[in-house]
């Protein structure tokens, strides 16, 4: 992929201005129409197989009212000699889609956005993942790269935080765990953010997106708070493709071989049994 600097800034802004007016956002929470389906995912990772099975099979050219849910795309395994790690490519793709389909691309803030967003906090073998994203955007657009990684940040920043169907699914990239539950700040949802919702183990937005090993009772009150049935995450990584923690919690991933998608219509209430039959592998899609 050759792409003039100039291009990849401005995709990623107009894809941020899409997501900031889309007229389904409501302060931090995509609220989905009561037809048409979804397409949710887990965690991708720039796992470039299942993202481009994703793509072909969506479709969301010929099939308007499918939505698609991404998260999770950047620092995968795509690393040059020098250790620079190619998962930007993979986000830009996702905001030339978001330009193409604004009604029917959206994206959940997840814990490796924000860590790039910071700079820091995620290593890899060794290896700061942020920093060698980074390096790759700078080995590809030379002095131009930081006027790059600005627009990525700046995209980034754009990401809501929660989707909601209106059969009562609700979409996050993870939960707070259940000693934060507790106190969590659920107006994070509701108004514009401030750099202190963003702070380290403190601001509810990192509570949200960093958040792991909840139980199914600490799901349950955080379910309730939001009025939500069953929420649906990824984060945490499953060998198996998915898990169920408790009656109203699906945790499902995407980013290996044995990933899995969801696909659900809008208009039917579904159970917990219902979510699992309906999920479906990448490997399964002929595409």
């Amino acid at each position: 992929m050759t792409l003039e600097a100039d291009t990849v800034v401005e995709t990623f802004g107009a894809a941020g201005d899409e997501n900031k007016l889309s007229p389904l956002r409501q302060e931090q929470v995509v609220q989905l129409p009561a037809e048409g389906e979804v397409w949710m995912t887990g965690d991708i990772h720039d796992h470039r197989t299942n993202f481009s099975k994703l793509i072909r099979a969506a479709d969301l050219e010929n099939n308007p009212q499918r939505h698609l849910v991404l998260h999770e795309l950047i620092h995968g395994d795509h690393f040059d000699a020098k250790g620079a790690e190619d998962s930007w490519k993979m986000l830009y793709e996702a905001a030339e889609l978001k330009c193409k389909f604004p009604n029917q691309v959206h994206f959940l803030l997840a814990n490796h956005d924000l860590a790039q967003i910071h700079g820091e906090g995620i290593m890899k073998a060794g290896l700061s993942v942020c920093e060698a994203f980074t390096a790759a955007v700078e080995r590809d657009f030379g002095a131009r790269g930081t006027l790059v990684n600005v627009a990525i940040t700046e995209f980034l920043l754009t990401l809501p935080l929660a989707i909601r169907c209106p059969n009562g699914l609700f979409f996050c990239h993870s939960l707070p765990t259940d000693d934060q539950i507790k106190t969590f700040d659920y107006t994070v949802f509701d108004r514009p953010l401030s750099p202190a919702d963003y702070r380290r183990r403190t601001g509810p937005v990192y509570q949200l997106i960093w958040g792991r090993h909840f139980t199914p009772e600490g799901v349950n009150d955080f379910a309730d708070h939001m009025d939500a049935k069953i929420i649906i995450t990824g984060h945490q990584p499953q060998d198996a493709g998915y898990l169920v923690n408790g009656d109203r919690h699906l945790i499902i991933a995407s980013d290996h071989n044995q990933g899995v998608f969801l696909p659900i219509e809008l208009n039917h209430e579904y159970t917990m049994d219902e979510l699992v039959e309906n999920l479906r592998k990448y490997v399964s899609l002929d595409v």
